[in-house]
Order: structure tokens, then C-alpha cells, then sequence
């Protein structure tokens, strides 16, 4: 077998690693994460997804969530591992593995992926961020993946939607996570459900997926709590396109495979909401490549030396 690389996408749940040669995904492993163990625990179980490539792997990239300095491989914050402060986890993962590592923000990663490999092939200026349990966005714009000043570029969620909104987990008000965070839509349902009757009343647990089910079906409280959360996306957007004039805008995560029911109401208030929007050209299409996305992304980004800037 010859030389492929290994990426690596660290949850808090679960550690996806697999062994990769351009897009294609030779080989791939799936264990947990142990997160709330512990540094030491969890980057013990990062090097045990690492080591089944190891002999033939010409360089690692690790994508995780949090704030990171990809310039130096550092984990400054990651709010899905405990006691993950300051982490030189590059430094560590090459005195263990003695090859090439490399470290980015997963979201930076995903972007990537479906940049080389996915939806927003093709395109110089795309901006992508996922929707979960929380919101997180990434760009690239003329063909360089944007890191900003600090490394920390593309805070989607953390962009103010209304200035008097309600209070993020963050601290701060009317930011978008706190209205399209997979929490605050099912919160967003419980309370329209107890002014209005709904078929999401048959479920013991609510999620996102479920009332994107429910609307697609016409249940009345589950089409107002897309169209709503839809709405600020939109707004959201509109900011985006503001800035930076992607091609593309990429929506990734579990909710964005919702359909019509978020897309509509994310598109139709995009275009209201932007400013010269008969002049624009863009698309506003979901992610592609689903979880395989923050693998080829972190491989890829494994290869890139610091300067480099097109792929």
C-alpha cells in the first residue's frame, strides 16, 4: 500500500480517523472520545485512532472544536474536551507518531472538504458553517482558507442577530446560535406546542430532525419553527454576503438535511434582507459530503505547508 494520509475528526462523543489518498477513504475507524475523562484519557484515545495508519501515513491532520492556533498546532480551547486548555497537541501527536502534523478547527476542516472534494468545488469564495448543537462557520475566500489575525475566523454563531435578543451560552445577547442552536429549536417548538396543538406532542423526546419531519408533513407549530428559525439563518446570511461575497454558502450539520422547509425561508429572507440582490450571483445549498467532509479536510489541510495558499 502506498503512502495516504491520516484524518482525524475529534468530537465530543466520538474520534473518527481514517487513512486517505485525495478523496478516497481507504480505510476507517470509529471509537469514542472519552472527553469528560480528562486530557490525558482523550489524547490517549487520539492516538489510538492514530495508530492503525501509522506505518503507512505521510503526515496527520487532526481537526476538534474549539479555538486553535494552526500556525503552531495548539489547542487554545476546546469546549467539547475537558482540560483541553493550551494543548500543544501537534508537538505531542509528532514526538509520538514521528511524522508531519498538522491542527485546525473542525468547522475549518469541513469547509475545506467540501471545498476540494464537495459541494463548493469549483468556487474561490465560499463560506460554510454547520448547524448543530452549536453554530460554527468557516470561509474561504480567493482560494485561501480565512483564519484572521488570531486564527479565530468564522464565528458564525456568535454574530448578533438582534442586539436585545435572548442570552447565548457565550455570555452575550441575540447571537445566532441562540436561535438556530439544535436546543433552542426544540425549546422554540415546546413553546409554541403549549399554545397550539401539534403531532410533536406524540414524542417523549424532541429534536430537530424530528420536527423538520413533522413539517414536511404540515404540521402547523413545526412549519412556524422552521420558517422562524429560517428567518434569522437568513439575516445571518445577508451579513455574510455583506462581507465577503461568497460564490457559495454552504449549510452543513444534521439540521441542514431538513429540506425545503429551512432552505425556503432561508433563501427568500437572504434575498430581501442583502443589499444589491438582483446583481448578486450565489447559491445557498447544504453540505455534501456529511461526516467524510472534516476527515478529507483535515487531510488535506495535513499536506499544506503554513504559507501555502491554494490547493
Amino acid at each position: 500500500m502506498k503512502k495516504g494520509i491520516v484524518g482525524i475528526d475529534v468530537g465530543g462523543t466520538n474520534i473518527k480517523a481514517a487513512f486517505v489518498r485525495g478523496r478516497e477513504i481507504i480505510r476507517r475507524i470509529n471509537i469514542p472520545s472519552h472527553a469528560q475523562a480528562g486530557m490525558d484519557r482523550s489524547l490517549q484515545q487520539i492516538k489510538l485512532a492514530i495508530a492503525p495508519f501509522k506505518k503507512k501515513a505521510a503526515c496527520i491532520g487532526v481537526g476538534i472544536a474549539g479555538i486553535i492556533d494552526s500556525g503552531n498546532g495548539i489547542v487554545k480551547f476546546s469546549p467539547n474536551l475537558k482540560g483541553w486548555n493550551n494543548v500543544c497537541l501537534a508537538s505531542m501527536l509528532r514526538r509520538e507518531f514521528k511524522l508531519p502534523v498538522r491542527v485546525l478547527n473542525d468547522v475549518n476542516a469541513i469547509c475545506l472538504g467540501e471545498w476540494k472534494y464537495g459541494v463548493a468545488r469549483g468556487y474561490d469564495n465560499v463560506f460554510l458553517f454547520t448547524l448543530g448543537t452549536g453554530v460554527g462557520g468557516a470561509a474561504i475566500c480567493e482560494g485561501r482558507l480565512l483564519f484572521g489575525a488570531n486564527g479565530f475566523a468564522g464565528e458564525f454563531g456568535h454574530t448578533t442577530i438582534t442586539l436585545k435578543g435572548p442570552m447565548c451560552i457565550c455570555g452575550h445577547r441575540g447571537h445566532l446560535e441562540r436561535y438556530a442552536g439544535a436546543k433552542y429549536i426544540v425549546a422554540r417548538a415546546k413553546r409554541k406546542m403549549k399554545k397550539q396543538r401539534s403531532r410533536l406532542a406524540d414524542y417523549d423526546v424532541l429534536t430537530p430532525e424530528i420536527i423538520a419531519r413533522a413539517a414536511k408533513q404540515g404540521d402547523t407549530v413545526a412549519n412556524e419553527v422552521f420558517s422562524e428559525v429560517g428567518y434569522y439563518i437568513g439575516i445571518g446570511i445577508a451579513n455574510i454576503l455583506a462581507l465577503f461575497d461568497p460564490d457559495i454558502v454552504v449549510i452543513s450539520g444534521g439540521i441542514a438535511r431538513a429540506g425545503r422547509v429551512l432552505f425556503d425561508p432561508v433563501r427568500k429572507t437572504t434575498r430581501q434582507m442583502v443589499l444589491g440582490a438582483q446583481h448578486r450571483h450565489y447559491k445557498i445549498v447544504p453540505a455534501k459530503l456529511g461526516d467524510d467532509a472534516g476527515i478529507l479536510g483535515a487531510a488535506l489541510f495535513a499536506q499544506l505547508t503554513k504559507k501555502q495558499a491554494l490547493i
